[in-house]
């Protein structure tokens, strides 16, 4: 009995010393596997991490260590529904660790998710304690480029990439000239005698490029070209090709960015007319919270003409502001006034001119792949001078509303419809119009 009792004993406390051999090992693989993916991160060898974890993936899911370092590896090899998966698997053990919430929506970024983008990095934000510095800088610069993209324009998902884009729009313009169906009078007494206005209908070819990079901490740079040639059916004479270059700096701050663009530009049209634009500009967005901030925008820009030369070349100011509200993540509502002044030469003095108004619109995601844009604008000008021609000083009263939709469909192929409605109600007839513009077009990104 002795001798049983003794050697049982002896079998459970090797059981257990068996027992706790098998857990430390356990754990020390575990260990194991979250270094050596870490190591490989360290060295940038990110496909080789990935394909390193992709097998060791059904054994240590689950594991934050591991998922930390295996997300990372996936989502900077490219493979970015297993970072996703990787980094909310971390977030479901501790949903308020910063870390992979960042790049959780770092991922959501890269795959176009904006809207699951955007919260996440105001998520990240708003965590008490706040995150660093420098960490809160980077995410101003992914929610400018979230704002880049919302707007229209081709930006690459990651840093140091050019972001291509080329495409076609059909459309239907009801009055190219922007010509009057009043009655025109010179000198207050001679009927003029003008054509109706005539409806005609367009194709465009357009195509850009884009670069943005962070440098440091603090600030970045980014360069984008476009080009459209448009081509109407009957009216040949007012074909146009447009050209734009912009770049510069932008700084970042903790809640706030700044950007400093220059901007060139260049009009011709097939009846000779010729439109230069040279412009330095200043745009500081600054964030109240999730669901508000403010954009102080002003602009100095030199407009030529051609005919006309010195007698129609303006310089020109451009300040306003805007305030954006988003009373739902899919939905930003935008209010603001805007004010300009344009001065002309002692040639010209009638085409200089200073005006205010009103710029309103609301972007409306459907879902991450489809959503409408509304803009609605009213401004009101008054000439400085007295029109040779009509004895009086011109003021106008512009009205713009319109409607976008957009649908991104795969392999970076969107889709556009638009509608937009313009008029302007001038003392002087001449300068009385209204312009319905429909298209429709598809665009591809690369």
């Amino acid at each position: 009995m002795l001798v049983r009792n003794t050697l049982s004993a002896a079998s459970g406390l090797s059981g257990r010393l068996l027992f706790c051999l098998v857990l430390l090992f356990s754990v020390q693989v575990q260990a194991d596997a979250a270094r050596a993916l870490q190591q490989l991160n360290q060295e940038q060898q990110f496909q080789a991490a990935y394909e390193l974890g992709l097998r060791q993936l059904a054994h240590e899911a689950g594991r934050p260590a591991f998922d930390m370092a295996f997300g990372v590896a996936a989502l900077e090899s490219g493979h970015y529904d297993q970072a996703l998966f990787a980094f909310e698997r971390v977030l479901m053990v501790n949903r308020n660790a910063p870390l992979p919430r960042l790049e959780l929506a770092r991922t959501h970024f890269m795959m176009g998710n904006l809207i699951a983008a955007r919260r996440h990095f105001n998520q990240v934000l708003e965590q008490d304690p706040p995150p660093p510095p420098a960490v809160a800088r980077r995410i101003q610069w992914f929610l400018n480029a979230i704002d880049q993209r919302e707007a229209g324009r081709a930006v690459a998902a990651s840093d140091m990439s050019a972001r291509f884009h080329l495409g076609i729009r059909l459309g239907h313009d009801s009055n190219p000239r922007n010509m009057t169906h009043q009655d025109v009078l010179l000198f207050g007494a001679l009927l003029l005698d003008l054509p109706e206005p005539e409806s005609d209908t367009f194709h465009e070819v357009f195509g850009g490029v884009t670069f943005f990079q962070q440098r440091a901490e603090s600030w970045g740079w980014f360069m984008g070209g476009d080009l459209s040639l448009r081509t109407y059916h009957d009216q040949s004479e007012m074909n146009a090709t447009n050209f734009n270059l912009r770049g510069g700096p932008i700084f970042l701050g903790t809640h706030w960015r700044l950007v400093l663009p220059l901007q060139l530009g260049f009009q011709v049209r097939s009846d000779d007319n010729r439109t230069e634009l040279k412009s330095l500009a200043a745009e500081y967005t600054r964030r109240i919270d999730a669901a508000r901030d403010y954009t102080l925008f002003g602009q100095l820009a030199k407009v030529d003409h051609e005919p006309g030369g010195a007698l129609r070349d303006v310089d020109t100011f451009t300040a306003g502001f805007i305030y954006s509200l988003r009373p739902m993540e899919q939905l930003r509502l935008y209010l603001g006034p805007v004010y300009g002044n344009e001065n002309a030469s002692d040639e010209g003095p009638h085409f200089g001119r200073s005006w205010y108004g009103l710029r309103s619109g609301a972007g409306y995601a459907l879902n991450e792949q489809q959503r409408l844009d509304f803009n609605l604008s009213h401004i009101r000008a008054r000439h400085k001078a007295e029109d040779p021609v009509f004895l009086e000083r011109r003021t106008d009263n512009q009205t713009s509303y319109g409607v976008n939709f957009t649908h991104r469909a795969a392999n970076n192929m969107q889709l556009e419809l638009g509608l937009q409605q313009s008029g302007n109600d001038s003392n002087m007839n001449l300068y009385t119009y209204n312009r319905t513009q429909l298209t429709a077009g598809i665009r591809k990104e690369w």
